[in-house]
């Protein structure tokens, strides 16, 4: 398996809305209200990379302050391979809306996503 590019920065916030405020209103970042088979979050995509900030506590219900996403060409595929050497798998692989996702951990415990979009942003 061979990361393409980093492909997002999620967040997740109990108070998202102030969190919003500040990225919007102090770096002038164009988040935008989103629903595409999810939870309502704000999102834009900022040189080709997806930000994104989530109300809730994260993936299985454990508390993240942020995660990385990573493109891969096969996300299956990286998720076996990942497998067979031990890596946990948090989230197998699915299709969503926005593509082919997956999630691991890395050895820190952080979440780790491995998505593929239908087409290149």
């Amino acid at each position: 398996m061979k990361a393409k590019r980093l492909n997002a920065v999620l967040m997740d916030s109990s108070n998202p809305e102030a969190l919003v405020r500040f990225y919007r209103e102090r770096l002038g970042i164009p988040l935008e209200e989103e629903r595409h088979g999810s939870e309502l979050h704000w999102a834009c995509f900022l040189d080709g990379v997806h930000f994104a900030i989530h109300q809730k506590e994260g993936l299985k219900g454990l508390p993240r302050a942020a995660a990385l996403s990573f493109e891969v060409e096969d996300v299956d595929g990286a998720v076996s391979e990942l497998r067979q050497v031990g890596i946990p798998v948090e989230l197998e692989p699915c299709t969503r809306p926005f593509g082919r996702l997956a999630a691991v951990r890395d050895p820190d415990g952080n979440i780790v996503y491995l998505h593929r979009y239908p087409t290149t942003h």
